[in-house]
This record gives structure tokens, sequence and C-alpha cells, in this order.
């Protein structure tokens, strides 16, 4: 029998409907929930001809969440088959799908906005008033969170399992991400960091590091260099303030970053938080600079990099720099604009 009969048939386009129904309105983990449950209820036990549709959207399901060994998988069956068309016979998943987070550890990390804070972890909101809450935001829009996350995985596009050291891993969204598709992740975060921040990371099972990474100091140092060095919404550059990193600064960082933390071969992701002074737009010569000066535009202009989900609104604030880049820039006065992309995994069903 090629098809599937009715009955299954009918169940199966429930569940795609609900979660396709769960992507649009922003719900990550009832789709995989629905994903997961297809693919495990039904598809361990055989693949019909007629499942492609269901099996190419699924494809796209997971790829949202970010969950892209469960993308190969399938993708691979459809290789194998040339889209289900041959090598039918006793065709099925040999292993259950595995959901990004069980319930138990969604359900703690949605009630963490519970927590106390402490006096010392108490951060000033761009509007400098001090909150008892503003990390709060993590555990109560979990989701929307996560899918930021999830894109910001998904947009690094690493072809090879990588070791990766994430700076500032806050909640430990993309730790957890990167975690769940095989690397190997090292978290770095300030010792008096939001208690909220803290457990979070730990029911994530975030591999942490506490260290306050300081100007024209070196990194925390480890017994193993990195493939990929992560840093989103920077703010160990004392963003905001009078002191904020100028270019001479960030030179000494990143030569620390080549010298001692990068594998060859490696690169390091920067996400900037633009500069502002409540709320305004840091200006020079009636021009807004999202660095703060136009030396630090110059100096990252060559690295800037639109990638989604790696900031709100404003290209201008990613920087990719190869370990050959980095020492490139620092030791030169000019660094002329190149092309530059990042390698994007070939796939006949989307990049």
């Amino acid at each position: 029998m090629k098809t599937r009969d009715a009955r299954t048939q009918t169940e199966i386009q429930s569940h795609m409907a609900k979660a396709k129904a769960s992507v649009n309105i922003g719900m990550p983990f009832t789709v995989d929930e629905y994903c997961c449950l297809i693919c495990n209820a039904y598809f361990t036990n055989k693949i019909f001809q007629d499942d492609l549709p269901v099996i190419e959207d699924l494809i796209q399901f997971f790829r949202h969440l970010a969950s892209l060994d469960n993308v190969a998988t399938l993708e691979k069956i459809l290789l194998d088959t040339d889209n289900l068309k041959n090598n039918m016979q006793d065709l099925f998943l040999p292993n259950d799908f595995e959901p990004i987070l069980q319930d138990e550890v969604k359900n703690k990390l949605r009630s963490l906005h519970k927590l106390k804070i402490n006096k010392d972890s108490r951060v000033k909101t761009i509007l400098g008033e001090d909150t008892d809450n503003f990390y709060a935001k993590y555990s109560r829009d979990l989701d929307s969170n996560w899918i930021r996350n999830a894109q910001r995985f998904a947009s690094l596009s690493l072809i090879k399992k990588s070791r990766i050291l994430d700076i500032g891993s806050g909640f430990g969204f993309f730790s957890k991400i990167a975690t769940f598709n095989g690397h190997k992740v090292e978290s770095l975060d300030i010792p008096n960091a939001s208690p909220i921040l803290k457990a979070g990371a730990k029911l994530l099972n975030v591999r942490l590091h506490e260290f306050t990474i300081k100007k024209n100091k070196p990194l925390l140092k480890f017994n193993h260099k990195f493939d990929v060095v992560t840093a989103f919404q920077i703010v160990f550059n004392e963003h905001t303030t009078k002191n904020v990193w100028n270019v001479e600064d960030w030179k000494y960082f990143l030569m620390d970053i080549h010298d001692n933390v990068l594998a060859d071969g490696g690169s390091i992701v920067l996400a900037f938080n633009m500069e502002h002074k409540n709320l305004i737009p840091t200006e020079v010569d009636g021009e807004v600079v999202p660095l703060g000066t136009k030396a630090l535009e110059v100096f990252f202009n060559p690295f800037f990099i639109a990638l989604p989900g790696m900031h709100r609104s404003n290209n201008h604030v990613t920087a990719v720099l190869t370990k050959a880049n980095i020492k490139m820039a620092c030791q030169s006065q000019v660094f002329k604009k190149q092309s530059y992309s990042i390698d994007i995994k070939a796939s006949k069903y989307g990049a």
C-alpha cells in the first residue's frame, strides 16, 4: 500500500493544522510538540509516498525552531528516496525525535519572573529607572525570546559540529539551542547577574562561567579554543556610558580573542546594542552613529552584515570577523570594505 488509510491521514492533517496555527501566532514549543508527535507516532512505523507534503512542511517547521538535526534527518530521507519515489520498502524513522524542551522545564522557566532580585543585580532601564523585573521579560515571553535565538543560531549556518563560546549568555536560550543541535557550548556572564538569568541558565543546563569582561584586560582562559565566539546585545563595552569602548579598546579585546580564544579558521559574531541616550540615538554631525563614534563605524564597517534575529531593526549593529580578519583589521590603519558572506549548507529543500 502506497497511501495511508483515510482515518490516519485525517489525524495527521489535524495535527499539521494545529502546528501551522501555532507558527502563525508565535508558539514555538507547541509547534515542536505537534511536529515531534507526527514523526514519532506515525513515521517511526512507516513512511508512505503521500507523506511528502507533510514531510516538506515539517522540515520548514523544524527549521523555524532551529531543530536542525531533525531537519537533516528528514531531508536525507527525501534525498535518498528522490522525494519518496524510490527505495520506499520498509522506510521509517529509526528513532523518536526529542522535543527541544520538556514540559517540566518550560513550566519552571515560565515561573521565573516571580523570583526576587538581589540589590547587586538590579539594572537601570534605558530610561534610567531602577527595576526589579527587567529580566523577567525572558520568563514572561519565553516563546518570542526562543524564536529570536533560534533565528540567531540558524543564521550562523554551521556546517559542522563546533565548539562555541557564548559571551553574555544571559538566560541561556542561544546556548541551549546550539547544544540541542550537537555543538559543544560554553557560556560566559557576569558573577552578579540577575537571579532570573542564573536560574534560567541552570534549568537549561548551560555550562556557565562567571566572569566580568573589563577594558584592556584579557578574557577568561580556557584549556581549549573555540570555532565560534558569539556576543549578542553587547553591554560589556560599557554600553551607554561615558566610558564606552573606543577603537583601541576593541582592538585589545579582539586581539586577545585572536591569540587566546579562537581556533584557526574561527569567527566571532558581535551583535551590538545601538548607543543612545534616553532612547535618542547617538548622532555625530547630524548623522545617526549606531556604535557611538564615527571611528568605530569606520573600524567595523567592513564586517557589518545583516543576519535575522541579530537585532530588532538596524543592519549596522552586527559584525562578523574571521580570525584572519581580526589580525588584518587590528594591524592596519585602513581596512577596505570587502564582500562578505557566510557559507550556507546547500540543501535541495532550502538554505
